[in-house]
């Protein structure tokens, strides 16, 4: 489903067409992708990885558009890929007190994390300028004018139009169908919730 299709959507179910609901229609749209990013934020839609190579004496880097960290690896001198432990930071200052020492990375901290990027440290700190790939969860560029397609408005259209018509509804206080679309939209999830988990089981044992 395309911009242009759930915009019609939505005020062909509210039966709304009113200059007040289409001004907000971006709004609306936004709120409910985002619903549907809190829900499962695992979906393919939101997997993204970033690459560069490590600074010497340089233990904290950020990845920009990053919302949350899936794992962190690096290629070590022997051309091996390595997967980072992860930990909390208190751990890793116990583990590594002094930054100013510098080894292999072995283990990685999530600082911060919000809408402008996730910030990670490393420890020990790099010595030597090795490879890096982190792979992290984001939301995905959400429909608008400028963008009119989306992998959820292809891939999940009954999860996505059921929350634009849940937050409609809570715009236009319309509570006789609040609660409807609040059903419609669980129900939605949970099918997208078994379908991954399908995906997954297909995928971990060789396509069976």
């Amino acid at each position: 489903m395309n911009y242009s299709a759930l915009k019609t959507n939505i005020q062909n179910f509210m039966e709304d067409d009113s200059s007040e609901l289409t001004t907000s229609i971006d709004t609306i749209i936004s709120q409910a992708e985002d619903m549907i990013y809190q829900r499962l934020p695992n979906l393919p839609a939101y997997r993204g990885s970033s690459s560069g190579n490590l600074v010497v004496g340089t233990s904290q880097y950020t990845v920009s558009v990053a919302r949350m960290i899936r794992q962190i690896s690096i290629t070590d001198s022997s051309s091996n890929v390595v997967y980072l432990d992860h930990r909390i930071d208190s751990y890793l200052r116990d583990y590594w007190p002094n930054a100013s020492t510098t080894g292999t990375p072995r283990i990685y901290s999530t600082d911060s994390a919000s809408t402008s990027g996730t910030v990670f440290t490393l420890a020990p700190t790099p010595s030597a300028t090795l490879a890096y790939k982190v792979d992290y969860i984001a939301p995905e560029t959400g429909l608008s004018s400028s963008n009119t397609t989306s992998w959820i408005g292809d891939n999940a259209e009954a999860a996505l139009l059921a929350a634009c018509l849940y937050e409609t509804s809570a715009f236009l206080k319309a509570a006789d169908t609040l609660q409807l679309y609040k059903a419609q939209f669980d129900e939605a999830i949970q099918l997208l919730q078994q379908e991954m988990q399908r995906d997954y089981a297909a995928e971990y044992n060789g396509g069976i």
